[in-house]
């Protein structure tokens, strides 16, 4: 998996991408979630950087992939503590957290890897202030 500067664009944009393939499907509902929210623009992030950034998250799970052929991709809990330590700013840290919880509510099917990722997240931002609804 390769690594961004903190808080860059791109270290933000893949965990919201995360956020909408973590369970393993792609639903139209996220992606349209994701560019009414708002979050992008907050973030001071194009659309055209999170389609990228989209783009290598996938090749490089499927590149890290065991099972590539059975089209399942499992992501390490340290793999993605790395990923979310690569966002250091609270106030960033807040935004992406909102982003991601409005990308998994979207389909209204909030899918227990999704709920992992966003505990995950929580857990590991909460040192830093961010906080989110307890209805995860």
């Amino acid at each position: 998996m390769r690594s961004y500067p903190t808080n860059s664009p791109k270290a933000m944009c893949r965990l919201l991408a995360l956020a909408m393939i973590v369970d393993g499907r792609i639903a139209p509902q996220e992606l349209k979630s994701l560019h009414r929210s708002g979050v992008l623009g907050a973030l001071r992030v194009s659309e055209d950087t999170f389609d990228d950034t989209a783009g290598e998250l996938t090749q490089d799970l499927l590149a890290t992939s065991a099972d590539r052929e059975g089209g399942m991709v499992e992501i390490e809990p340290a793999t993605i503590d790395r990923l979310l330590d690569e966002v250091q700013d609270e106030l960033l840290r807040a935004t992406v957290l909102k982003g991601m919880l409005e990308i998994v509510r979207a389909d209204s099917v909030i899918d227990h890897r999704e709920r992992r990722l966003l505990r995950r997240a929580m857990h590991a931002w909460a040192e830093a202030g961010v906080e989110a609804a307890s209805t995860v």
